[in-house]
């Protein structure tokens, strides 16, 4: 008798954990904002981020018939949040949000090619922002 409570109580844990393996943690919820304003002379920029905070890039302006484009992330730190989004300003250009999600150092790398690119092409412009997560 002894036994058939100690395998029910074995089954009843392990279906509980389970279960709760399944549902995974919480998602983030942004805490904190960071806003950062990329230069068209400044190729490489870092940034200091906290956990959960909202990294909000702008990029510099492109010239017509151009675009930005991602070419490096790493969805371990990063979770993007939005794409490109029109310039606010004449004089600003496209902005995209991440999530900061980990702790860590990472880095995002971006291209400026012609809007109706093939694979293949050279960009005209690039940009590196190294991030530090904490």
């Amino acid at each position: 008798m002894c036994r058939v409570g100690l395998i029910a109580g074995w089954l009843a844990a392990c279906a509980v954990g389970l279960v709760s393996c399944a549902s995974g943690p919480a998602p983030l919820k942004p805490r904190g904002a960071v806003a950062v304003k990329l230069d068209a002379a400044k190729k490489r920029s870092t940034v200091q981020a906290g956990l959960a905070n909202l990294v909000t890039i702008t990029m510099p302006p492109a010239r017509p018939g151009f675009a930005w484009q991602i070419s490096f992330h790493d969805s371990r730190y990063l979770k993007q949040q939005t794409d490109f989004t029109p310039p606010a300003a004449a004089d600003a250009g496209p902005a995209i949000s991440f999530l900061a999600i980990n702790n860590g150092n990472t880095r995002l790398r971006f291209v400026l090619v012609p809007a109706s690119t093939n694979l293949g092409v050279d960009p005209v412009d690039q940009q590196e922002v190294v991030f530090s997560i904490r």
